[in-house]
This record gives structure tokens, C-alpha cells and sequence, in this order.
């Protein structure tokens, strides 16, 4: 009996969603909002009942930030750009009974928790042309592209029909690095950068020379150049539209 109720409560959707993006880090440690891009991905939910939900999503983000936005940090002149492919599948928990069923809501919030794996690929732009900072090692140091977040969020969601459903929600990202800015630790050696990995790679690394008064460098190796106990974040406010394949019964 409870089994034939369970099954009677399940239903399944597919979505898509899309609106802007943002990122937390060393060059932006408040949110500017004219860093912001737009995002967006499409999702497959599994309705196990009326409170819980598995959603996984493919998604693109876009997230920049840029010194130059910062008056105590324009000398050091570092920007960024990160495009990011995300898979993620998170639980969503609705705070009210949320299902085709009369007795239930039509609206509901809910909060989401999950977890991802992303693909990013943080570049800058200098002399007219994008370089993965990556490849150019701008701090001697390796890091993965490939890497794990954790999703989490809240929303509100309405029932337009039975069928069809809207959503708008905000979401963050808790990550493992410290490099979707390409920016961590300290200043390497311009000089043996620019031995070992070319002029390029050392004028990507430290960029005050842009705008100091003698267009020189101004870092010294070992100096700051982030925080590496300030882990990177990012997040997206989106709106979703989905459609419900098998309406979720009442099981009374």
C-alpha cells in the first residue's frame, strides 16, 4: 500500500533556465554588478512527493572581475574572464505539499543543496587577444580546471497548470579553489617567467606596468599578489520554466 503510494506521488520534469551570473574572489570582494554575464543551462527533475525533488542541470556561466573596479587595488591591475560548464544535481525541498493534487499548493519556496563538477578556464585580454592564464603559469603554480563545487540555494516556484511550472532562484557555489581569477598566492620571478615561458606569460602576470608612471612592473617576487585562505565563489540568479510529464496524484 505505501509502496503504490509512493509510486502514485512521483513525477518528472524537464527545463530550462537562464540569468545572469557573478563571481566572489580576489578581484571582487564585493559583488559589481556590471560584472555581471549571462548564464544558462537546461535540467531534468525526478519528484519523489510533494516536498522533495533531484535535479540534475547542465550549465553556462560567465563570471569576470577586474581591479580596476576597486580604487585600492587599480595598481595592481590584474582582470580576469571565466566561462564555465557545469553539471550539477542538487535536492530541492519544498516548504509546502507542491504537486498537481487540488489539496496542495500552487506556490512554493524551496531550498537546494547538491553537489557539481566544472570545467573553467580562467583568460585575459591583453594586446587585442584572450590567453588562458593557465597555460602561462602567472604564479608558478599548477591548479585543476576540472574541479568540485557545492550548489546551494533558494527559489520560488508556481504551477501555471498542472503541467507547466515557473521558478526564479538564487544559488551559489562553494569551491575548492582559489584560482577562477587565476589569482591565490604571490608575485613569481618576471624575469624567469619571461625566460621560461616567454614575454607574455610575465606581462600576464604582473599588469601594474599598464599603469605605472614608468611602465614598469611594480611587484618584487614573493610579494602578495591574493589571498589564498579566500576561496572563490560564484552564483547565478535565474528564472525556469519546466514542464511536468506525469501529474503527481493524490494518494487519498
Amino acid at each position: 500500500m505505501l509502496l503504490a503510494q509512493f509510486g502514485s506521488a512521483q513525477s518528472w520534469e524537464v527545463g530550462v533556465l537562464g540569468g545572469a551570473s557573478n563571481y566572489h574572489g580576489d578581484l571582487a570582494y564585493n559583488i559589481q554588478l556590471d560584472e555581471s554575464h549571462g548564464s544558462g543551462g537546461a535540467f531534468f527533475k525526478y519528484n519523489f512527493n510533494e516536498y522533495w525533488a533531484m535535479r540534475p542541470t547542465l550549465s553556462y556561466l560567465h563570471i569576470s572581475g577586474a581591479d580596476s573596479n576597486f580604487k585600492e587595488n587599480a595598481l595592481r591591475n590584474l582582470s580576469f574572464r571565466n566561462r564555465i560548464l557545469e553539471l550539477s544535481n542538487v535536492f530541492e525541498f519544498n516548504f509546502q505539499p507542491f504537486s498537481e493534487s487540488h489539496i496542495h499548493k500552487n506556490t512554493t519556496f524551496y531550498g537546494l543543496l547538491g553537489v557539481a563538477v566544472i570545467k573553467h578556464e580562467p583568460q585575459a585580454y591583453l594586446n587585442g587577444t584572450w590567453f588562458d592564464l593557465r597555460t602561462h603559469t602567472t604564479e608558478n603554480t599548477p591548479y585543476k580546471l576540472l574541479q568540485i563545487t557545492v550548489p546551494m540555494g533558494a527559489g520560488i516556484k508556481h504551477a501555471l497548470t498542472p503541467n507547466w511550472i515557473i521558478g526564479v532562484e538564487a544559488n551559489w557555489r562553494k569551491t575548492f579553489t582559489d584560482y577562477l581569477d587565476d589569482v591565490s598566492t604571490i608575485y613569481p620571478d618576471l624575469d624567469n617567467i619571461a625566460n621560461t615561458k616567454g614575454d607574455i606569460a610575465a606581462q600576464l602576470a604582473d599588469r601594474s606596468w599598464e599603469v605605472s608612471e614608468n611602465g614598469q612592473p611594480l611587484s618584487s617576487a614573493g610579494e602578495t599578489r591574493g589571498d589564498p585562505n579566500l576561496k572563490d565563489w560564484y552564483f547565478n540568479g535565474v528564472i525556469s520554466i519546466s514542464y511536468r510529464f506525469t501529474p503527481i496524484k493524490c494518494p487519498f
